[in-house]
């Protein structure tokens, strides 16, 4: 990149991240206690899954968004469902937005932001430009965390591609970033590799979470299991490994 190209980049996220925040959707200190925020400033993991109905075994649900149309009102009625009533902890609900939406995510991010969400996951980011547009799409209209430590709204980065593993450092350069969460499968399709298990996919997992773990980034990843023990085997592996987010989902029926 340009010298030039470079010192506008930082200045546009500088003016995107610094200075006066803009006027939130929703008053911050209203909005529901996100439980991802929540366990790792306490340094503890948050357990999720992708789900559109909450569980209060959940600290978070994913509601996946990023195939087919766009459906914000199903995404409205989700989150609805997933509020705590009197006495009951709320599921945390997060949004994989549209792949379509990577490079300008602005509009459907505040969509979403609108109807309560407390979290917005970017699939298949792979440059730091898409980072930057991901975060500032947030910042725009709530505190998000950890570049706001009072910020209620998480944005999740996941990284799909060998481009994005080329271009981590740059991308946990952009200040906003609250998790990486690796996508294996797609990871495998990026590099010919014989599915999310094969053992170069498994190394390049490795190599993204260690670079999360010594820049202090919380790096996630998402468990699929034949059987409930499989599921707690998997999730008691990748919690010693070091990984602080998983979204785990159980083929058993």
């Amino acid at each position: 990149m340009r010298s030039m190209d470079q010192a506008a980049l930082v200045a546009a996220i500088v003016l995107t991240l610094g200075g006066v925040s803009p006027p939130a959707l929703y008053a911050q200190d209203e909005a529901p206690v996100n439980r991802v925020i929540e366990r790792l400033q306490q340094g503890r993991p948050a357990i999720g899954t992708f789900t559109r109905t909450a569980r209060p075994d959940l600290d978070f649900a994913v509601i996946d968004e990023q195939y087919g149309e766009f459906d914000i009102d199903g995404v409205r009625r989700a989150v609805e469902g997933m509020r705590g009533g009197p006495g009951v902890s709320a599921v945390t609900p997060i949004v994989r937005i549209p792949l379509a939406a990577r490079d300008a995510p602005q509009e459907v991010v505040r969509q979403v932001l609108e109807v309560g969400v407390s979290g917005v996951m970017f699939p298949d980011i792979e440059t730091r430009e898409q980072a930057i547009a991901a975060v500032a799409s947030i910042r725009a209209h709530a505190g998000l965390w950890p570049a706001d430590p009072s910020g209620k709204v998480v944005a999740m980065i996941q990284i799909e591609s060998l481009a994005g593993i080329e271009h981590l450092d740059e991308i946990l350069d952009v200040p906003g970033v609250g998790v990486i969460f690796l996508g294996p499968t797609d990871l495998a399709t990026s590099t010919g590799a014989d599915g999310p298990n094969a053992p170069s996919v498994e190394a390049l997992v490795q190599d993204v979470l260690r670079v999360c773990l010594a820049r202090n980034v919380p790096c996630g990843y998402p468990i699929v299991a034949s059987t409930r023990e499989d599921a707690d085997r998997q999730t008691a592996r990748r919690l010693a490994e070091g990984f602080k987010v998983l979204a785990v989902m159980t083929t058993a029926r």
